[in-house]
């Protein structure tokens, strides 16, 4: 009774918390927020918080509380076997499938109407600001603009923040201990996509934003001038400019035409997410920067909790390589942490490379063999490769040394509820190594045949 109390004050703080992060993103850019904003400053700078305090409270604050609260609502939350099928009826409209695009992949209403109102958010974002940018238009005596260079200029200063509220949610998505899309029932896996969008939305506002001003500046001449100047007050244009180059370097090398055959590249380049992240601080400034923080921090924490549990090596328990070159490993596992069908995992190799991470489809079952965890992995890449080669040495050396590898682990990261036990029938579709979440499933099914949880298990086909 005390726990699902707690549960329930828990959910109603965390839609007052989403609630009020929505509204302050919504408000901020109307001239009224403008106001009321700057009469809460000069109050502000007369208490013991000051001015950082405030700026921290409004615009920080809410979201570090939403994933650490929501953190904590779904560890206390007991993981649900079988949703109500009469349920599936009344959510069934949003999560089914509407758009499959080769691009895309495959979208379902709810995300088609998330993407939509986050678009309608950025028009009006843009909208609010750059008609009062208008309205108030002063010639810039400096740099010698007319009227439409000028309102030239604005938009791509607006560009400019459109990239910066992207870049203020696009941490987020690939959170993973302290995941927010998790409170939603979308899994990582299902998020890094939003991520994608996001950062191609991004580097899009800000190359237009950055290419846009560098015309501007060609036009008044003064290109020479700004472009390799380290500005004492105001902007900093070349450290937006390093920024830029940067978020290029990294957005580029994450094409899936090199991230898939070229894997290190993309692993080590995105790690120059710490240069952008510096640069554009110099660049925006504190006060753009607290808004920004929050996706920072969670994803800083989120990596140092991840770090932490992942720090203590195994060994691999037995290792196998099919004819068809796929690398089955049988790993230690904790008895007592549970996961659900379709669960990931997060492996490295030390022998391999000391800070390479692969993520991996688990194949077994909780519910079958609680002290181990296995997963399946599809010899394609260069780390694959490796791996399928020092498993073929230690076996073919006197006596099998495969269980002397040392590997570190990190996860299982799922879904909290098992939801495909709420349809009455299961159509399994996959090929070649994609078989790997569907064994999860079958196995799952297949232990709970006989369990008294669940009496009512779907009819499955796989294809």
């Amino acid at each position: 009774m005390a726990n699902s109390t707690l549960l329930v004050a828990l959910k109603i703080l965390l839609i007052l918390i989403f609630a009020a992060w929505v509204s302050l993103w919504l408000l901020k850019p109307t001239q009224l927020w403008t106001r009321k904003w700057k009469a809460a400053e000069d109050k502000a700078r007369a208490t013991v918080f000051g001015y950082y305090g405030l700026n921290f409270a409004v615009y920080t604050f809410p979201p570090i509380a939403l994933a650490i609260i929501g953190s904590f609502y779904l560890n206390l939350k007991p993981r649900e076997s079988v949703r109500s099928r009469k349920g599936r009826k009344l959510t069934a409209g949003f999560s089914n499938p509407l758009v499959v695009n080769t691009l895309l992949g495959v979208l379902s209403t709810l995300e088609i109407l998330a993407v939509f109102l986050f678009i309608l958010f950025l028009a009006w974002n843009f909208y609010a600001r750059i008609s009062n940018d208008f309205k108030n238009l002063k010639a810039a005596k400096s740099l010698m603009l007319n009227s439409w260079q000028l309102k030239y200029l604005k938009v791509a200063t607006r560009f400019g923040l459109l990239a910066e509220v992207c870049l203020a949610f696009l941490l987020f998505p690939i959170l993973r201990g302290l995941a927010l899309f998790r409170l939603l029932g979308i899994q990582f896996e299902a998020s890094v996509r939003y991520h994608i969008w996001l950062g191609t939305a991004m580097i899009f506002f800000a190359t237009f934003h950055g290419a846009s001003t560098l015309f501007v500046w060609g036009v008044s001449h003064y290109i020479q001038e700004e472009i390799w100047e380290w500005q004492k007050t105001g902007r900093i244009y070349l450290a937006g400019e390093i920024c830029l180059v940067t978020g290029l370097v990294i957005w580029i090398t994450s094409l899936p035409q090199i991230r898939r055959k070229q894997f290190e590249i993309f692993y080590y380049t995105h790690h120059l997410y710490m240069v952008f992240l510096v640069f554009f601080l110099f660049h925006a400034g504190d006060r753009h920067f607290y808004m920004v923080f929050p996706g920072i921090f969670l994803f800083g924490l989120d990596k140092l909790l991840r770090i932490i549990q992942s720090r203590p090596e195994t060994c691999i328990l037995s290792a196998r390589i099919f004819p068809s070159k796929a690398i089955e490993l049988i790993l230690p596992k904790d008895p007592g942490p549970k996961y659900t069908p379709t669960s990931i995992i997060f492996v490295k190799l030390p022998s391999i490379s000391k800070y390479e991470w692969h993520s991996f489809s688990i194949t077994s079952s909780s519910r079958v063999d609680d002290n181990t965890i296995s997963i399946m992995i599809k010899s394609e890449g260069s780390w694959t490769s490796s791996l399928s080669h020092m498993i073929q040495t230690r076996q073919e050396s006197d006596g099998d040394q495969t269980k002397y590898i040392p590997i570190a682990v990190e996860g299982p990261y799922g879904p909290v509820s098992m939801d495909f036990l709420r349809y009455d029938s299961l159509l399994l579709v996959s090929g070649g190594i994609g078989i790997t979440p569907v064994l999860s499933i079958i196995q799952e099914l297949a232990s709970s045949q006989n369990s008294s949880i669940n009496k009512f298990l779907p009819r499955m086909q796989l294809i």
